[in-house]
């Protein structure tokens, strides 16, 4: 049976805007089209903070925000494979935690560089001016 599945990501009371820029980051990396509604098999629809659709996720994959401030990644996930739900998450969780991070150091003064390694980690360095 197809429905729309609700998966639990480490990241409370986010930054709308800094949420959206993390999920445009991923559709880069993914070779997909950012949304902002995702679908069931069924063709129902689900309004989400921001989403993907790619080869991977036909239907789309996104990113809500539940009224404990808890962020969920929500989608049809019938016939994906659970590995790449889970690395869905990750680069979220990454790609969320690095733009913070930069935006925290530039906030406090600091020229920052951020790079993405071949062991898929992103790193930001913060430099003092």
């Amino acid at each position: 049976m197809s429905h729309f599945s609700l998966v639990k990501v480490k990241i409370k009371n986010p930054n709308a805007q800094l949420l959206k820029r993390a999920v445009e980051l991923i559709a880069k990396e993914l070779g997909g089209q950012v949304t902002t509604t995702i679908k069931d098999y069924y063709g129902n629809t689900m309004n989400v903070v921001a989403g993907v659709v790619n080869d991977v996720f036909k239907r789309g994959i996104g990113v809500k925000v539940n009224e404990r401030g808890e962020v969920e990644v929500v989608g049809d996930f019938w016939g994906i494979s659970k590995s790449e739900v889970q690395r869905f998450q990750q680069l979220l969780t990454q790609y969320y935690t690095a733009i913070a991070v930069q935006q925290a150091l530039s906030a406090l003064g600091y020229r920052v560089e951020a790079q993405k390694t071949v062991q898929e980690k992103i790193y930001v360095r913060g430099v003092a001016l």
